[in-house]
């Protein structure tokens, strides 16, 4: 009996290992990973470099050892598989302790590769330094260069999530720093009006944010000293965080004949199955689909990773035993962030995607609110913003930026877009009250009655 062999050993990889291991116990699960961690939790890094997390192991969800003493799991770290041969159902596979390499068969195989930090090819990228952040390696490397340098200025390349996290981090490490956005505005990912608000807190909190512009190049004697601008800027940096964006990892699924789908990355059916039925994957490799677009698009995010990794274990037990395979349910896009004193959330149908997609008949109402009782010694502020189909008003997205655990009010609005529920609906929900979370009438439902207002 061949074993079941697993490509990736982080979130979805090691989903899927425990899954099979525990409805197929009896069964060989034989998992390589290339990083020698394991099951870490990569969006908890900026926290760990921030100084709020003190041990890097805090952020390990499963030690290597406990994975194969417990859970039975024949795991293979520093061990990168280099190629499929479909026809004879065999992975190649390089050991990184000692460079020797190997074959393994496999009856099924899947394929959690994750994704990569994009490095652009810039003059100077080699300097020491420059820094990408995606693995819990990347994160160790910082945390050690920052206690060994003392680096004073810090500059960050990008404007996502991660540069912006990162921005946060590196403050609380008393540096300056500078945030390079190629693009018109930070978090492109929200409508503008509400990337302004975390730009504005940014700016706030001492962080300098250049929009519009692009680095081109970096220059030092072996370390990083100053990042050229396009515009001929200097600016000088002891240390850089490159948070571009990732790519997934599909080079031995593309190698190997599997289709791809957007960005390249492994397509992937309802049932988590590649172009080739023994071979599933999921997580930031594989494509997933969003049932508001109705398209398989790649969306990297932790929860969708995990739960297609466990999917992924579910549907190969389920296709072992003969019996019928589970559906993928999707996501909507469900994200959120914490900057300074502000928290960010973003799901569903935003202005960005309905330009991208050219969506028609959808209004939005936005309204600025307090999270807490007006009384309450503790006052917070809360901006929100649903998406609705104009006909129907369906809720169809939302986006939040507020203060003192008000972006958990996004779980409430994914919900409401999740069972298809009108601004009418919501705005009848019987939600809690009590002034230390919430005024009388919640922000959600201010929301919603201010759009019904508007037909």
């Amino acid at each position: 009996m061949k074993p079941i062999v697993i490509v990736g050993a982080v979130a979805a990889g090691m989903s899927a290992a425990s899954q099979i291991k525990r409805s197929l116990p009896e069964r060989e699960v034989i998992v390589f990973g290339k990083e020698k961690y394991i099951s870490y939790g990569a969006c908890g890094m900026p926290f760990y470099i921030s100084g709020e997390i003190k041990d890097f192991n805090r952020l390990i969800v499963l030690k290597p050892e406990k994975a194969v003493t417990e859970r039975k799991i024949n795991l293979k770290i520093e061990h990168e598989v280099l190629s499929i041969d479909r026809k004879n159902k065999k992975v190649k596979v390089k050991n990184l302790q000692d460079g020797s390499s190997f074959e393994q068969e496999y009856e099924k195989l899947v394929l959690a590769t994750g994704s990569r930090a994009i490095i652009p090819p810039l003059p100077g990228i080699e300097l020491r330094g420059i820094f990408p952040l995606k693995e819990l390696d990347d994160s160790i490397q910082i945390n050690s260069f920052i206690d060994a340098e003392k680096p004073k200025k810090a500059v960050i390349i990008g404007g996502g999530f991660i540069g912006v996290e990162a921005a946060e981090s590196f403050r609380k490490r008393n540096m300056e720093v500078t945030l390079i956005e190629a693009a018109p505005r930070i978090l492109a990912i929200l409508d503008e009006d509400f990337s302004t608000l975390v730009q504005e807190e940014m700016i706030r909190n001492e962080v300098k944010v250049l929009t519009n512009q692009k680095a081109v190049r970096f220059e030092g004697e072996r370390k990083v000293k100053k990042v050229i601008l396009e515009n001929g800027e200097v600016i000088e940096a002891d240390l850089v965080l490159l948070s571009i964006g990732v790519l997934p990892n599909s080079k031995i699924a593309e190698e190997a004949g599997l289709s791809l789908g957007d960005r390249k990355a492994v397509f992937v059916n309802e049932f988590l199955q590649t172009s080739d039925p023994d071979i599933f994957a999921g997580g930031d490799c594989a494509t997933v689909y969003h049932t508001l677009f109705k398209k398989d698009l790649y969306i990297p995010l932790a929860l969708g990773a995990n739960r297609q990794g466990r999917m992924c274990g579910e549907n190969i037990t389920a296709s072992l035993s003969e019996k019928p395979l589970k559906k993928f349910p999707g996501i909507i896009g469900s994200s959120m962030t914490k900057v300074f004193d502000f928290e960010i959330g973003k799901t569903g149908i935003g202005q960005v995607d309905i330009e991208r997609n050219g969506i028609s008949d959808m209004d939005s109402v936005s309204i600025k609110y307090v999270a807490k009782a007006g009384y309450y010694p503790e006052r917070s502020k809360i901006w929100v913003k649903l998406y609705f189909e104009k006909d129907s008003q369906i809720i169809k997205g939302g986006q939040i930026v507020g203060q003192n655990g008000s972006v958990l009010r996004l779980d409430v609005i994914t919900v409401a877009i999740s069972q298809e529920m009108t601004l009418e609906e919501f705005y009848n929900l019987d939600l809690g009250y009590c002034p230390p979370f919430s005024p009388v009438w919640d922000p959600l439902l201010v929301a919603a009655r201010a759009g019904m207002k508007e037909e």
